[in-house]
């Protein structure tokens, strides 16, 4: 049994989307601190960010403007970085669009397709593009990982569900299994043979939810809902991911990994 370098991300090229702020930038962060080579994007500017998560080290993190809404955009992306590395040992799907909370008789169709768009037609779209590239870099002593970073409103019929969200990422971890399962057919045109597709899905967080941080009372009042008794932190969302990119998670494939504080047991375990 060899129990060295576990958990080593070191060298490892990764793009990660949405990577500039809220559980982005935790995993971006988790990545450059564990020596990786990262790339985030998004759709502002990334300049500060990234030279402020090069900071971290001993990696480094470099940007790269993208609008994921943007099939142009997606397709420049999957070119640049294969002018930059001749291969992509991790794509995290991060970004996405929430907070549009509505009725059902009153959700617009515009939204709905702008965050079907950005929630779940972008990632597998940047998948695909990326699938040479994460070829490149998987074999039998080192996978290559796609984690998709869904929510437990997934999973779960949320009191606040804004309806396209909810759907947006139970399809997202719906195409995750999808692709874990195309990835054993070796000679198939669709196969992605040592490449492992995971997702997460996080609970309560910073970000989204800020409007019910901005007081101690809301804190406490979104930390109630989970076990812990806290909201999570972005670099919680960033350990997982190094788990699932690195050896340790070498045999985890088409899982989906709660990060939500026990939230989705939270009513059965306090009643």
């Amino acid at each position: 049994m060899d129990f060295n370098n576990l958990f080593g991300v070191e060298g490892k090229v990764v793009c990660v989307t949405g990577g500039a702020g809220g559980i982005g930038r935790g995993i971006a962060g988790a990545f450059v601190a564990g020596g990786a080579r990262v790339y985030i994007t998004s759709r502002s500017d990334l300049q500060d960010a990234a030279a402020e998560l090069s900071e971290v080290g001993p990696g480094e993190c470099i940007p790269l403007q993208t609008d994921l809404a943007n099939d142009d955009d997606i397709a420049a992306l999957g070119a640049s970085l294969s002018e930059r590395e001749g291969k992509l040992d991790v794509l995290v799907n991060n970004a996405a669009l929430g907070g549009f909370i509505h009725r059902f008789g009153e959700l617009p169709m515009t939204e709905w397709d702008t965050m079907m768009r950005v929630n779940l037609r972008a990632p597998f779209a940047l998948t695909q593009v990326c699938l040479p590239l994460l070829r490149e870099a998987a074999s039998s002593e080192a996978h290559a990982s796609v984690i998709n970073i869904a929510s437990v409103d997934g999973v779960r019929i949320a009191g606040d569900n804004d309806w396209a969200y909810g759907m947006g990422k139970a399809g997202l971890i719906h195409l995750t299994r999808q692709l874990a399962g195309l990835a054993g057919n070796k000679h198939g045109r669709d196969g992605g043979h040592n490449i492992n597709f995971n997702s997460v899905a996080p609970g309560p967080f910073p970000g989204m939810l800020d409007r019910f941080l901005e007081t101690e009372e809301g804190r406490a009042a979104v930390g109630a809902v989970t076990v812990s008794g806290r909201v999570g932190k972005p670099e919680d969302i960033g350990a997982a991911c190094i788990y699932l990119a690195s050896r340790a998670g070498s045999y985890v494939s088409g899982a989906l990994l709660p990060v939500d504080g026990g939230l989705l047991v939270g009513k059965q375990a306090n009643s």
